[in-house]
């Protein structure tokens, strides 16, 4: 497949101008972009750019308020409640992390809850926010209904992410995971829909509750959780920890994610034994998992981040960009007077 190779600068100025000519504020624009290149550059393309299909159209139709800006509400210790008057979900956490980050370095550890937030595009983002501020970063979010308990015709959870980062340790790979509680991100789901491709059964089902391969009818029905009652079980507590701790809404009420809840957590890294014996022990953790026996057929193993690190390295200057999501980004990007304009190079 073709693809146009956009420099990591360019491209991230480019979708910061598309989200201000929709109505965004122009830093809330920055951490949107960023948030969304950060996605790309780790290969996490369902969260990259192509979430501009998604921000602009609620943008568009006032389910994002571009210029609302977080709010604290109250402080207790070491927790604050945000509210984020429905505006932009990545400049809204940044916020909420940037503030755990700070009361981990007076108290040891932060919490920030945020209500009345929106989508914030890949929550290791933020996570990684906090591990490079030496903390063990943790964020969490409910989004729209889009995941089924096994067994049910209809979406009720949401495929509610859960990332988890920590400090290198003096290493070079950023410790961090990024999971959806569904199968796959549903991100998947639709980049297999805008190439014309299956998913695998098991991902989704149809509205009468079978299996289905069909992206199309996948995205109007429901995904299906990752190990079964776990999946259910991790996005139920994430649900509550978002939305019932907030007071905002659960996702089973979410109409195009507004009204979502996060939780962005900051652990000090030195709290505990210190960075000295913190690192020791993450050397010996990696070394442990890197040297695991293994069948001859089976790949080398990673430490969670590490994939993503190594496609990190290879995208240091360009992101692709496939054909299928050139011509979405052209679309909305000509709506806000800024074509998708950049030359196509075969892959």
């Amino acid at each position: 497949m073709s693809v146009v190779n956009v420099e990591i600068g360019l491209l991230r100025g480019w979708a910061a101008g598309v989200l201000v000519n929709a109505g965004m504020s122009a830093p809330a624009a920055e951490t949107t972009a960023a948030a969304m290149l950060h996605a790309n550059r780790r290969g996490l393309d369902s969260h990259g750019v192509v979430l501009l299909g998604v921000y602009v159209p609620r943008l568009q139709g006032g389910h994002i308020r571009g210029d609302a800006e977080p709010e604290v509400v109250h402080v207790r210790g070491a927790t604050a409640l945000l509210d984020g008057h429905c505006g932009p979900g990545a400049h809204t956490a940044r916020v909420a992390m940037d503030w755990a980050c700070a009361a981990a370095e007076a108290h040891g550890i932060g919490a920030a809850i945020v209500r009345n937030s929106c989508h914030f595009g890949a929550a290791s983002f933020f996570s990684e926010l906090a591990a490079e501020a030496g903390c063990v970063g943790v964020a969490v979010t409910n989004t729209d209904p889009g995941m089924a308990p096994l067994g049910a015709l209809q979406p009720i959870l949401g495929t509610n992410p859960l990332a988890i980062a920590a400090p290198a340790g003096g290493g070079p790979i950023v410790p961090s995971l990024d999971i959806a509680t569904s199968v796959v991100a549903q991100g998947r789901v639709a980049a297999a829909a805008r190439a014309g491709l299956p998913i695998p059964e098991g991902w989704a089902i149809g509205r009468d509750g079978s299996p289905t391969t069909d992206p199309g009818e996948a995205l109007r029905n429901s995904m299906l959780p990752a190990g079964g009652h776990k999946g259910f079980g991790l996005a139920f507590m994430i649900d509550l920890l978002s939305a019932c701790l907030a007071g905002t809404r659960i996702s089973a009420e979410m109409v195009e994610e507004a009204g979502v809840g996060h939780v962005m957590l900051a652990l000090d890294a030195s709290v505990g034994a210190g960075m000295e014996e913190y690192g020791n022990r993450l050397r010996a953790l990696t070394d442990a998992v890197h040297s695991a026996p293994r069948r001859p057929d089976v790949d080398p193993f990673m430490i969670p981040g590490e994939r993503e690190h190594i496609v990190a390295s290879h995208r240091d200057r360009f992101i692709p960009i496939d054909r299928p999501t050139c011509e979405l980004l052209d679309s909305i990007g000509s709506q806000c007077g800024l074509p998708f304009a950049f030359e196509e190079v075969s892959a």
